[in-house]
């Protein structure tokens, strides 16, 4: 039986800048690894479920973890302050929220899915024995619309936008290995601001760009999508994360896992919507900054890690993830 009033249930803002008002010592210790150190902390117990929220605000984007456990049936209003979009990704469950005016949304496990929101209350019911992990990388409208102009894709679909709360594509998207290693990446991330503060936005506008073209790609004709497919660029995938330190081209890969060079780029940017060398590029620039944090290897040591000159690897990694290396080194 799900509580029947408003006053039952409990109230889960999805944004606004707020102090932490959680000391470690009222986490329970299952919880306590899960924090992050750059994060705000809140957190809610009653007797028969627990949330712990964690944020942290970003430059273009506000980033949120909720880890759920439900004892018994619950409702939980998500509470909008003002307009804002929101990419939302599902873990270890799935249910169904309604938000105000429309019809209710499945939320699928493993699934992600660009909202918009107005100002306002939704609706979220949570079965006894839920336990789920939602994360919601928050986008005001005006940096929404600087961000679309990088993506024709979303341009149109914002261009095409009604009045209300919505969701903009028109069916989940399953979180693919590169989605999955990013988020991974963003929930143990164990770095101090403001170190924290650029890996995490460089991690959500990765995001971003994928689900902008999970967008683009999902609406061609010739898309399709296989669990066949999938596992044989998953292989090159991993192969690409294991094995930074080694040089990749197309026709190296193409030799290697029997596929036509051709029918190899066009497939991995179908699958992973990435190209083989953005996805490349990216795992290099998260193995250099992880090295650099480190403070015990040399630049030539970091270089030689991800297969850069050492000039090249510096000049890279300020640019992707928009600092300077010898400011942080001192």
């Amino acid at each position: 039986m799900f509580p029947s009033t408003q006053g039952d249930a409990k109230l889960l803002p999805l944004e606004g800048r707020r102090p932490s008002d959680t000391h470690a010592a009222r986490i329970p210790d299952e919880y306590l690894q899960l924090l992050l150190p750059a994060a705000v902390v809140h957190s809610w117990h009653q007797e028969d479920a627990y949330i712990l929220s964690q944020h942290v605000g970003l430059k273009q984007f506000s980033l949120w973890m909720h880890d759920i456990t439900s004892h018994s049936d619950q409702v939980i209003r998500p509470f909008a302050p003002f307009p804002l979009f929101f990419l939302h990704y599902l873990f270890e469950s799935s249910f169904n929220i309604r938000m105000p005016h429309t019809g209710s949304f499945q939320l699928d496990e493993d699934a992600c899915n660009l909202f918009y929101m107005e100002t306002g209350l939704g609706y979220l019911s949570l079965e006894a024995g839920t336990k789920a992990v939602s994360i919601h990388i928050n986008i005001t409208p005006a940096c929404m619309q600087q961000l679309a102009m990088r993506y024709p894709s979303i341009q149109q679909r914002l261009n095409k936008m009604t009045a209300g709360h919505q969701v903009l594509n028109k069916h989940p998207y399953e979180v693919n290995a590169i989605s999955h290693l990013l988020i991974s990446k963003m929930m143990t991330c164990r770095y101090l601001q403001p170190d924290a503060d650029l890996y995490l936005e460089r991690c959500c506008t990765d995001l971003f760009k994928v689900f902008c073209r999970q967008h683009a790609i999902a609406n061609k004709p010739s898309f399709s999508h296989d669990i066949s497919t999938y596992d044989a660029y998953l292989k090159i995938f991993e192969y690409l994360r294991t094995h930074l330190e080694l040089h990749h081209d197309i026709h190296k890969l193409s030799w290697m896992f029997g596929i036509p060079a051709g029918d190899l780029a066009a497939g991995f940017l179908n699958t992973f919507s990435l190209t083989i060398q953005e996805c490349l590029h990216m795992l290099k620039m998260m193995q250099a900054f992880a090295l650099l944090m480190q403070h015990s290897y040399s630049f030539s040591e970091i270089a030689t890690a991800v297969d850069m000159d050492t000039e090249k690897m510096i000049n890279s990694l300020e640019k992707y993830y928009n600092f300077k290396v010898m400011l942080q080194r001192n």
